[in-house]
């Protein structure tokens, strides 16, 4: 992927991207070699050239063959340090976290065991911690938690994210919805209710969520190509079509949308063909997440080529001529393994990197 920091700062030069984010799509995509006896770890990292940036990652671990090393003090590739290391932890379950500084709360509040699984999922190789909120517990939860954070309520939270993929039917989903934002309000919170799902579709779903106050659906696409061997069922079953219409019935009701796609599990040609048909049903910026695979096994379901940083930054050229015109913008907070944190279309992004 990268031989070298000479490399990563050719490789910058060649493409007219800046190191930063080469660096950053090259990490994601490559893993680490560690000393830590973790598969995966979250961390907060300061890269040499931009220390007073912090960025939040996920990474896999034990990748032997990575070019990257990673202990609890710094990042070096091949031998050379690039960043410094603070806050690792295991990137076991937890049932909610803040991203944006408090702007934003993450909630795993459905029981992760329940579901099948992707093959790019990391959750199997979490340890046993499986949360599961009741209803009558949420509530308690969101005021436990504003209180832990210095908060006297959640009023000033801008939105709140279910992004456990564990409902197999859309009644079930909507079910647990309707408590997340009953335990919202009962904690001074108004703003957005976020899922993201493949199971919400159908327009009486639409509508019933449309009823839950604001509302943002991501829609989990992930891979165009074969769907069948590397998805769940309840992903794999519906096609791009089904998809950019379950999306369309959103956007009419005013419903913010938009989707995560992982890069590298498809040819560049076939994932353009169909991106360019969810552009007209998105609103904001969609979740394009670089393919982590955690272990040797993982490593065949990458498409041919995606190995090379060659592929990655040919990829993100592409993604960019789609969405540049509408406007919409990634941002690293929302999103860890973005191909983008510094720069998208050669536009400086700003705000919170954290």
């Amino acid at each position: 992927m990268l031989e070298s920091v000479r490399h990563l700062d050719q490789v910058a030069r060649e493409w007219n991207i800046n190191a930063e984010d080469v660096l950053l799509i090259a990490l994601n995509a490559s893993g680490a070699r560690s000393p830590l006896a973790k598969p995966r770890m979250r961390f907060q990292l300061r890269l040499d050239s931009r220390p007073d940036t912090p960025l939040f990652l996920i990474l896999s671990l034990g990748r032997q063959d990575s070019p990257f090393e990673l202990d609890e003090h710094e990042l070096r590739l091949n031998g050379e340090k690039v960043g410094e290391i603070d806050g690792i932890e295991d990137d076991d379950a937890v049932l909610g976290y803040w991203r944006g500084g408090t702007r934003m709360l993450t909630l795993n509040s459905n029981a992760r065991s329940q579901c099948a699984g992707c093959v790019f999922c990391p959750n199997t190789l979490e340890d046993a911690s499986d949360p599961k909120i009741k209803a009558l517990d949420l509530s308690g939860y969101l005021g436990a938690l504003a209180s832990n954070s210095g908060m006297s309520d959640l009023a000033s939270v801008e939105t709140v994210t279910v992004c456990t993929g564990c409902f197999l039917y859309e009644h079930l989903a909507l079910d647990h919805l309707a408590e997340v934002r009953a335990a919202m309000g009962a904690n001074g919170c108004t703003g957005t209710l976020h899922f993201l799902s493949s199971v919400l579709t159908s327009e009486e779903g639409m509508d019933a969520a449309d009823g839950l106050g604001p509302f943002h659906l991501t829609l989990t696409a992930e891979c165009f190509t074969e769907r069948r061997q590397i998805l769940k069922e309840s992903k794999a079953k519906l096609t791009p079509a089904e998809m950019v219409t379950a999306l369309g019935r959103a956007k009419r009701r005013g419903i913010t949308t938009d989707f995560t796609y992982i890069v590298g599990l498809d040819p560049i040609e076939d994932a353009v063909e169909h991106l360019k048909d969810f552009v007209p049903v998105t609103t904001t910026f969609p979740r394009f997440q670089t393919y982590q695979a955690h272990n040797p096994f993982m490593d065949i379901y990458r498409t041919p080529r995606s190995e090379t940083i060659e592929w990655h930054l040919a990829m993100r050229r592409r993604m960019e001529e789609l969405f540049a015109p509408t406007g919409l913008r990634p941002q690293w907070w929302q999103n860890y393994r973005s191909p983008w944190c510094f720069t998208f279309a050669s536009e400086e992004l700003t705000g919170a990197k954290i």
